[in-house]
């Protein structure tokens, strides 16, 4: 609620005003009192109240002088001045110096003092929202670190630090929604907004965050969220403990995610490391074979599943795979717009499902005819499918149907190279690629494109390339 510090020196009077109002019933509450201008202004310091309601004449420090002293120290306290007839010239002075407004005491109701409230209020309800703008970056650098990609916004940290202290004292509630490509309504999530003092939506990834600003509860009151099937809300304690609320929120959203039951304590397990799956996908997809791909695919996902990745996990995991396939099969990396909409966990597994099968469909279609010569060409397509395997000339040989030293000749005349050298620089380019695009190894790329030594791999690309691996991957990633 909405603090308020009553200063007023006659006891009788303040004993009045305290009276006057349900004060609880109207969103305000009595924080502290004060029977002079020094008590006062060390109750203001401490407190710092939304509202101050003080008599103008005291004795030792006045009203309008610790209306100075307060503006001094930087602290906005609406001032409410209590002044007697005889005392205009005062309360002149009062709205000089930023009083909100002065009453006579020998008329003060409770109606007065609500419609002055009332205004109070909603000046107070709007300063908060425009303080909440400024903390739109905090929540863009949290959700940073949490989904791990891009670089988190700036943020003004004086003009921070001032909303961040507007919101010291509120309770948040974060409501989590798997909202697909557009964002959801706060009645959509099951949150009615009026009992709240803000509502704040963040959309991104396929989820809607609600950011719900309220005071804190009483005990025994109801949550004004009537949390459905596709919410998962977490109650927290405020900005101190945002990120870890958030994260929790999202974490909840798994049995939606899964739709199962989910054990928020499970660990992530497996008998085979995740990464180690993704490496059988990317041999199965050089390899073109749809069907192996899929299987290899539907492991990934049986995998995530059971350990009870998140769904921030799941996306990105599945963005960096289809990144990685779209690099090898010679595609533009598409934006991931369909990756981030999904909302269950088989459907964003059929979207890479269909995305492996165009893929390699597509690079089935492709005809290499890069010579005159049918064999040569079918060398060739074949070195392009498996050059991640040990091929030797004697298997190409074998699969074209002609002699070895046929073979070797007829590929120099055709490509000025021998089938072994054309092989070493299919390698290679495809190297380039997964270091350009990929957060791999130098050790796992070579290994992935058909190099059984990672020395001799960083030898070769170093004579080839003219640079190391890394050195290649830090000069073109500036």
């Amino acid at each position: 609620m909405w603090t308020i510090l009553l200063v007023e020196d006659e006891v009788f009077v303040r004993e009045a005003i305290r009276e006057l109002l349900d004060w609880e019933r109207h969103g305000f509450y009595v924080a502290g009192e004060a029977g002079n201008g020094h008590e006062a202004l060390a109750a203001i310091l401490e407190l710092k109240p939304d509202v101050v309601i003080a008599d103008i004449v005291m004795p030792g420090m006045d009203g309008i002088e610790l209306l100075k002293e307060t503006r001094k120290a930087g602290i906005r306290s609406r001032f409410i001045m209590l002044t007697a007839m005889s005392q205009f010239d005062y309360a002149r002075d009062a709205l000089q110096f930023g009083a909100f407004n002065y009453l006579l005491k020998l008329s003060l109701s409770d109606d007065i003092l609500l419609e002055n409230l009332a205004r109070i209020k909603e000046e107070l309800l709007a300063e908060l929202k425009g303080a909440g703008e400024a903390l739109y970056p905090l929540y863009h650098r949290i959700w940073a670190a949490i989904w791990g990609t891009g670089a988190p916004v700036q943020a003004d940290s004086a003009e921070l630090a001032l909303s961040m202290e507007k919101f010291r004292n509120l309770r948040l509630d974060i409501v989590a929604v798997l909202s697909g490509a557009v964002p959801a309504y706060a009645e959509q999530a099951g949150i009615r907004p009026e009992p709240y003092l803000l509502v704040q939506t963040f959309h991104d990834a396929g989820q809607t965050t609600f950011f719900c600003w309220n005071f804190e509860k009483k005990e025994g009151a109801v949550c004004p969220i009537d949390a459905e099937r596709m919410v998962d809300t977490t109650a927290g304690s405020g900005l101190a403990c945002l990120e870890q609320d958030w994260l929790q929120a999202l974490k909840q959203l798994n049995e939606v995610w899964y739709n199962r039951e989910i054990d928020l304590s499970e660990e992530k397990s497996g008998s085979v490391p995740v990464e180690v799956l993704e490496a059988e996908l990317i041999r199965r997809f050089e390899e073109r074979d749809e069907c192996k791909s899929a299987e290899a695919a539907a492991r990934i996902w049986a995998y995530m599943q059971a350990a009870s990745f998140s769904h921030v996990e799941v996306k990105k995991r599945a963005s960096d795979l289809l990144h990685i396939l779209m690099i090898l099969a010679g595609r533009k990396a598409e934006d991931w717009s369909a990756v981030y909409a999904a909302v269950t966990h088989e459907s964003l597994l059929a979207h890479v499902l269909q995305t492996i099968r165009e893929l390699i469909r597509q690079k089935k279609e492709e005809h290499v005819n890069y010579t005159d010569h049918p064999e040569v060409n079918r060398a060739i397509q074949y070195m392009l499918e498996h050059y991640q395997e040990n091929i030797k000339v004697t298997d190409l040989a074998r699969l074209v149907a002609i002699n070895v030293d046929y073979l070797s000749t007829v590929f120099g005349k055709k490509t000025g190279l021998t089938p072994i050298a054309y092989l070493r620089n299919i390698r290679i380019e495809q190297a380039k690629r997964l270091l350009l695009h990929s957060k791999l190894s130098v050790e796992t790329i070579a290994s992935q494109t058909g190099f059984t030594d990672d020395a001799y791999f960083i030898k070769v690309f170093k004579r080839l390339v003219g640079q190391t691996p890394s050195s290649f991957r830090r000069e073109q990633n500036k």
